[in-house]
């Protein structure tokens, strides 16, 4: 192979990796701006990544998560909407849709997405949570404040599932003394290593 025909082949397939890193970055952008409360900016790269995808599901629910913070309700129950159906079992979906047709004070459809929540198989502290507010909505009109309060509530409670899911996928690193590692007996002045049973 000539060094002409190696920089050809090595500009191809560096052009495509770019190719690929392009369609993945608009997602990962607005995942991060979303993350940042940046919401116009995630708007927009979920908007981007909807163009080469119309049907991807996590850039929809992406997209109606930026509308949803911009107390954008419409635009974010068509969102939210075509996500849950591209995906009926997806939890922060469908609680997101909830929150929307409750901001839109349609409690009866924020009621029926709650129990569908429910029976996902979500985190029973969730689904006990969706529970009680679809019972709520059921009793009749409420207030704004009231269902500013819903909302919360449970925007809190998907922020804990959110954290507590990161947590448990972000890698462990235990940074103590040397001889704590050592240990064989898995033993310190702490109590028990945490990452495993003590050996007999």
């Amino acid at each position: 192979m000539t060094p002409t025909v190696r920089r050809w082949e090595a500009g191809l397939v560096a052009g495509f990796v770019l190719l690929l890193a392009g369609c993945a970055t608009a997602y990962q952008h607005g995942q991060t701006a979303l993350r940042e409360g940046r919401y116009v900016e995630a708007e927009a790269r979920f908007r981007d990544a909807l163009a080469d995808d119309p049907a991807r599901a996590d850039a929809l629910l992406g997209l109606g998560l930026a509308q949803y913070h911009q107390d954008s309700f419409p635009a974010a129950v068509g969102s939210l909407g075509r996500a849950v159906l591209a995906v009926p079992d997806h939890a922060e979906a469908r609680l997101y849709l909830a929150l929307t047709y409750l901001a839109l004070e349609d409690q009866g459809t924020a009621a029926r997405q709650l129990d569908t929540l429910a029976g996902l198989g979500v985190h029973p502290r969730i689904a006990a949570q969706a529970g009680r507010a679809a019972a709520l909505l059921r009793l009749g009109a409420l207030s704004a404040e009231t269902r500013a309060f819903v909302r919360k509530s449970l925007e809190d409670e998907a922020d804990w599932q959110r954290e507590l899911l990161e947590a448990r996928r972000a890698p462990h690193v235990y940074l103590g003394p040397a001889w704590f590692v050592h240990d064989p007996a898995g033993w310190s002045p702490l109590g028990w290593y945490p990452y495993g049973a003590p050996r007999p």
